[in-house]
């Protein structure tokens, strides 16, 4: 098996940005988090166990 050098952080960070594009799946990802929690919290305001307004 081939030795591969060990990163050396901090100097090697600038690499996952290589592959992982912010500019490309930011915003994909807040939307993302922003429907599953839009999505939970409608299921939980509009059940009667845990809001006592809706039953």
């Amino acid at each position: 098996m081939a030795d591969l050098p060990r990163p050396q952080n901090p100097q090697d960070d600038w690499k996952i940005w290589v592959v992982c594009n912010p500019s490309t799946w930011l915003m994909p990802i807040l939307f993302t988090v922003l429907l599953i929690c839009l999505a939970v919290h409608s299921v939980v305001l509009s059940s009667a166990k845990y809001n006592f307004l809706a039953g």
